[in-house]
Parts: C-alpha cells; sequence; structure tokens
C-alpha cells in the first residue's frame, strides 16, 4: 500500500484479490468484478520481470472485453520471463 499512497492514491481506490493462485487466473477471476464496476481502463502493475506475460495476458483477458489497461512495471533486476511462459499463459488466457 505503500507504493500507492507514495503515487497520491486513495486507499480507498486500491482492491487487493487473493483468489488467484497464478497469472491467467488472476485476470479470469476478476474480469466478472471489472465488468460488474463497468471498468473501462485499469492500470496493470507489477515487477519488470512479469511484465511481457502479463500484457500478453491481459490483452486476451481484458481486450475481450473492452478493457484498456496500461501497464506500470517496478524495478526488480531479475531477468524477463522466457517465452515459453509468456506462450503457454497467452494460450491458457485465449481458451
Amino acid at each position: 500500500m505503500r507504493f500507492f499512497q507514495a503515487a497520491g492514491i486513495s486507499n480507498t481506490r486500491v482492491h487487493i484479490d487473493r483468489r488467484a493462485v497464478d497469472t491467467v487466473t488472476n485476470f479470469t477471476s476478476l474480469i466478472q468484478d471489472f465488468k460488474n464496476r463497468h471498468f473501462q481502463h485499469l492500470y496493470l502493475i507489477t515487477s519488470d520481470f512479469h511484465m511481457a506475460r502479463s500484457k500478453a495476458i491481459a490483452t486476451f483477458v481484458l481486450g475481450s472485453q473492452s478493457i484498456a489497461f496500461t501497464p506500470v512495471s517496478i524495478l526488480s533486476n531479475q531477468p524477463s520471463e522466457s517465452w515459453f511462459h509468456i506462450l503457454r499463459d497467452s494460450g491458457r488466457a485465449i481458451l
């Protein structure tokens, strides 16, 4: 929460959901909530290490519901994830 407070974002505008156990289900378990709240735009905040996979999944899951997103990377000093993980989870998101 400190990250959001430092950016001047009220805690009332931040929702942390811990239902999902992986990136694909993180998106798919939340999409109905986003639709119910009529969200049209989200900020996708994750580590730079994980951003390529997150953007790929978001493109399919959020895009299928006409929800736009803006990626925000947090520096992690880790190498990017492999293309295998990105392609595997993109396929899961499509299905």
